[in-house]
């Protein structure tokens, strides 16, 4: 079981009512000011991040997965160069329209 969320708000007031539920940033976007708000969200024990296919590589994906070795999950896959950057820059996907185990994996 897991909580993930776009809502800053929602994320911050989860972790502190249901501390031992893994709590998720959804995020999305690569400008400067939507980072910074992601970044802002490490200081309340986030234990993933699923971010927008679409939007990798970005500065906020590298750090997390490099630096803290926090898992990211992208949203949401529809075809095979969305699967090739997933697993470029993340370590798992949430897809649809799609058999899985059709597609190629590098």
């Amino acid at each position: 079981v897991a909580i993930m969320s776009f809502d800053h708000w929602l994320i911050r007031d989860f972790a502190k009512d249901a501390p031992d539920i893994p709590g998720g940033l959804t995020a999305y976007g690569k400008d400067n000011q939507l980072i910074e708000a992601h970044f802002a969200m490490l200081a309340h024990d986030l234990a993933f991040t699923s971010y927008a296919a679409g939007d990798l590589p970005n500065p906020f994906v590298s750090f997390v997965r490099e630096k803290l070795k926090m898992p990211v999950i992208t949203w949401t896959v529809h075809d095979q160069p969305a699967v090739d950057l997933t697993f470029k820059y993340a370590d798992q996907m949430t897809f649809e329209g799609f058999e899985p185990g059709l597609v190629r994996v590098a």
